[in-house]
């Protein structure tokens, strides 16, 4: 083999030479021997060669062109054929070479499996796999620290898997919910019947540590559903046991119910139903402290014990000065030495405080781990909002605008009463009516159950359309998926993601049902797939998707526009991390093209946050940002934007909270433990150079779970909103949702809804560039796709698009790619709401009223 070959190359030398006998003169074969670099592409055709050939002079990656184009066996290796002398060549190929004269690639080259496209590499490939076995084995070392789990979601879905259960199970949400609470009462009477047989024993008793872990096991199912008194009493037991049987699990048992007083100190407080400024971290100046402090102080006592015996254990401290926070005392009661101060979280950097109104506007549902879409549902121009609860027992909610800053909960009449569950929601106009449909994703994290397609019937009720539309034929958990139309046919097609079984993608046949072509378009890989976004990362047209793994790779499918895709994660440079979360597209610097973003998900890693805030070395993945390169790849620019922390977000969203015409983002943080109380985090876009960290000047920092946000201006007055679903995975975790009413500025901004005609109806994969002029400076541009949204997350179709400061804008074009059309109009009205129809000469301006959330309660309330 020669030195430094690709061990490709064998094959890959006999797929090009075949039929080529190779001649050498003595005289070269006399010449002392140039090794080079070669990669190669091999087409079918030469019309396929040329197209290839093309995108190569445009300046598309070598390495991706070859993985999505190439027939040689090179071409999982970028193309990359090894370092060789290129006189080892066939005659033809060898030529070829010596003719490029300072030209990046040769000419196309007739081989007998086709037609070549051959180049001069710098250096084999750079790109490489995730190395999966280096995270196991820092997770298994105890390098990384696991955080402490309470809340009995374990054990609970233990006792869920082991319960009979009946045919077809998976189909009634109803029956799921029966299910549930069957089991987890089974679950509890074997344990006390276990517990209360092993007090009467004498002869065969069973270990005691199988009693203490009984115990344990007991009080987390009665976490599970709030009995915090009666878990408490569990976890006390365990403990004695464990103080006089098996030191070494004191401290563990002491965190727990330190963590425990606390659940129990927000419960009867009514924390989680009426959270004011209680749970915003930093908190304000003036903060009400808990009327009800007893348990409070109880866990500050269990949390400073355990601090006396390892005082670095960051997992505990951040929970001691947050317990500190509930009784008023925080900082100054804070002892010293364990105190985390405000600093950390956040510049002084001021876009204005946030004030959550979701009470006073009526948006006060309370619930578990969910999503929640904002959207005009009902036509009339105002924003509704409908949200769901991962619960099995606890229903949708359909939130009704009535047009004067107030929501009614009209979830009966809307008919969602029945649609049980639900760990995401995401929207799209699926049969081209003009009225937004939903579809309801269950089983994340846990078990197969059916999805439930939500047709919009146009008069403010919903029909569940699953069975009619083909989509109830496979069962399996999922909570992330995207509408897009893959193949530009004027239909919204839909990518499931699922877990730990192939992924879907559904072709919509335009007569309201879908086909599922799956495996016939090369998406089926089997992952613990947690995130999939759509856009048309490299222009061409054609919609693409990027797929986040939990635990793998995470996935680039490229769209080869016959409704076939291949992955090209590894050559495009986006694979990481490994542990993967809430994605999206968005162009986060306004180059119009767009760029990747991807939370890491360390479960059970708050130390690792803590770590981070603290500036002190972290052992797990950072989020990841990846700058499109215009050529195929992108660059992965963490660091340089300031994104290299850790943070655990579940539920992530971007908007524009200051209309710079810069996209923002907002974090909602969080694992199902009672433990994982970590503020969300907003972070400023600061022109596309950086994100800045303003939680704690805009009062963003709820700290309790959070799951599905929406930027979305329900005011009506140009300012984006942060509406975002908060609560925990377990029944006792449940929480109001926070609805952050944004201060405003003086930007400017504009509001542009899309209407297909050829398109899909909704306008997905349109594309928006509005070129501003700010204060009179040089013009620039600012870029928006529809239905570039977060796989944890969803803002309304419209387009809200800040403008910046002293905005004129100078034109504004709409792309439409099903139809390779364009539109561009001048003389465009900043701070307007207006609607383009596809094909239309002009455009039109929507009526739409400005209201404030809440009324005057909201106003007082922000006083």
């Amino acid at each position: 083999m020669l030195k430094g070959q690709s061990v490709l190359l064998p094959l890959a030398l006999m797929v090009v030479s075949c039929a080529f006998p190779v001649e050498r003169s003595r005289a070269e074969e006399a010449a002392p021997a140039k090794e080079m670099h070669l990669g190669i592409i091999v087409t079918r055709t030469s019309e396929a060669a040329q197209a290839v050939l093309k995108q190569l002079n445009a300046g598309m990656d070598f390495g991706v062109q070859a993985k999505e184009h190439s027939i040689n066996p090179s071409a999982d290796n970028g193309g990359y054929l090894g370092e060789l002398n290129p006189a080892n060549l066939p005659p033809a190929e060898r030529d070829a070479l010596q003719k490029m004269h300072g030209e990046k690639f040769t000419g196309i080259v007739p081989v007998p499996s086709g037609f070549a496209i051959l180049t001069i590499l710098p250096g084999p490939p750079k790109v490489q796999n995730l190395n999966a076995d280096q995270m196991k084995r820092l997770a298994s070392s105890g390098v990384i620290r696991q955080s402490i789990s309470v809340a009995g979601l374990v054990e609970s879905d233990a006792g869920f898997r082991q319960y009979p259960k009946p045919d077809g199970w998976e189909l009634d949400s109803r029956e799921q919910c029966n299910l549930r609470n069957e089991s987890h009462a089974a679950a509890v009477a074997r344990l006390e019947k276990f517990l209360s047989d092993a007090e009467g024993q004498t002869e065969n008793k069973p270990a005691i540590g199988d009693i203490m872990h009984a115990y344990q096991a007991l009080a987390q199912l009665h976490a599970y559903t709030g009995d915090l008194e009666a878990s408490i009493k569990e976890w006390t037991k365990a403990l004695e046991i464990s103080k006089s049987e098996v030191p070494a699990g004191v401290p563990y048992l002491e965190e727990a119910l330190g963590i425990s007083y606390f659940q129990l100190a927000e419960i009867e407080n009514e924390a989680f139903r009426y959270p004011g400024d209680n749970e915003i971290f930093p908190p304000p100046e003036q903060i009400k402290p808990y009327e009800k402090q007893e348990n409070s102080r109880m866990a500050i006592k269990y949390f400073q014990d355990i601090l006396e015996t390892f005082p670095e254990d960051l997992q505990v401290k951040w929970l001691l000065n947050v317990t500190y926070e509930s009784v008023g005392e925080y900082p100054a009661g804070v002892p010293a030495k364990y105190l985390m101060p405000a600093s950390l979280f956040g510049t002084k950097e001021n876009i204005g405080r946030f004030i959550d109104v979701a009470p006073a506007a009526g948006l006060n549902v309370v619930g578990s781990a969910g999503g929640v879409l904002v959207d005009d549902f009902e036509n009339n121009g105002q924003l509704d909002v409908i949200t769901s609860s991962e619960a099995l027992c606890d229903p949708l909610h359909y939130f009704h605008n009535n047009g004067d800053g107030t929501f009614t909960d009209r979830t009966a009449q809307a008919g969602l009463s029945d649609q049980l569950g639900g760990l995401n929601i995401i929207e799209g106009d699926y049969n081209n009516d003009g009225c937004m449909d939903f579809l309801v994703l269950r089983g994340g994290w846990e078990f197969g159950m059916r999805m439930s397609l939500m047709r919009n019937n146009c008069n403010g009720t919903f029909t569940d359309v699953t069975h009619e539309s083909g989509l109830d034929k496979t069962v399996y958990p999922t909570q992330t998926a995207v509408f897009a139309d893959v193949d530009n046919d004027g239909y919204l097609d839909l990518f499931v993601g699922a877990e730990k079984v192939p992924s879907h993608l559904f072709h919509n046949k335009g007569d309201g049902t879908f086909e599922d072509i799956s495996h016939a378009a090369g998406i089926d890989k089997i992952a613990f797939t947690k995130g999939v976004a759509a856009a048309d990362f490299d222009n061409d047209g054609y919609v693409d998707f990027y797929v986040t793994n939990f635990g793998g790779g995470n996935f680039l499918y490229h769209n080869n526009h016959d409704l076939t895709f291949v992955d090209i994660a590894r050559q495009a440079g986006v694979q990481a991390p490994y542990s993967s979360f809430a994605t999206w597209f968005f162009d986060y610097d306004n180059d119009g093209w767009p760029d990747i973003f991807v939370a890491s998900y360390a479960n059970y890693t708050d130390e690792e946050v803590m770590r981070s805030y603290l500036e002190l070395p972290t052992n797990v993945e950072t989020l990841k940002l990846y700058r499109n390169m215009h050529n195929g790849t992108f660059e992965d620019v963490t660091e340089q934007v300031g994104l290299n922390k850790e943070y655990m977000p579940m539920g992530a969203g971007f908007g524009d909270a200051d209309n710079d015409g810069y996209l923002d983002i907002y974090l909602g943080m969080g694992n199902p433990s009672f433990a994982s109380v970590m503020p969300h985090v907003l972070l400023r876009n600061d022109a596309g150079k950086e994100f800045v960290d303003i939680t704690a000047t805009s009062g963003t920092g709820e700290y309790q779970k959070g799951h599905g946000v929406s930027f979305a201006d329900l005011e009506r007055n140009g300012h984006e909103d942060i509406v975002t679903e908060i609560g925990g995975a377990v029944p006792s975790d449940k929480h109001a949702m926070r609805v952050f009413r944004n201060p405003g500025n003086d930007n400017d901004w504009i509001n542009v809804r899309l209407i297909g005609v050829k398109s899909n109806r909704s306008a997905v994969g349109a594309e928006i560039k509005v070129t501003v002029e700010n204060d009179g400076g040089s013009p620039r541009s600012i870029y928006r796709t529809v239905g570039e949204w977060s796989s944890f997350g969803m803002n309304p179709i419209e387009q809200h698009i800040g403008l910046g400061h002293g905005a004129r804008i100078v034109s504004m074009d709409v792309f439409w790619p099903a139809t390779n059309s364009h539109q561009k109009f001048s003389g465009v009205a900043k701070n307007e709401f207006i609607a383009v129809k596809e094909f239309d000469k002009s455009y039109t301006k929507l009526e739409r009223k400005t209201v404030r959330l809440g009324g005057s309660k909201a106003a007082e309330a922000a006083k």
